[in-house]
């Protein structure tokens, strides 16, 4: 059957499903980590500064959601709200 354009999709997962293989997995780390945190623990103090910090970042990739970049049109505001603004900006770094 030749594919149409703007048909419903039919079969596989529904969306929002978990992946069964990757869920398991997971499952399975966090189960290890858990077992295993005061090792853990025991090896990071061992590291470098440097290096520690670098685990310590990876690890919180997996903790933190990541911060994107905000944008802000300036072009629709007066030059009072953006002298209001970098007031309250300015106040917050004192």
């Amino acid at each position: 059957m030749k594919f149409e354009k703007g048909r419903e999709k039919t079969g596989g997962r529904k969306p929002g499903s978990t992946n069964r293989t990757a869920s398991d997995i997971k499952s399975k780390i966090a189960t290890l980590i858990d077992e295993q945190f005061d090792t853990i623990q025991a090896d990071l103090e061992t590291l470098e500064p440097k290096d520690r910090v670098t685990a310590y970042l990876k690890f919180m990739e997996y903790v933190l959601p990541k911060q994107r970049e905000q944008k802000i049109d300036l072009s629709t505001l007066t030059d009072e709200q953006i002298d209001d603004l970098l007031e309250k900006a300015m106040a917050k770094l004192d």
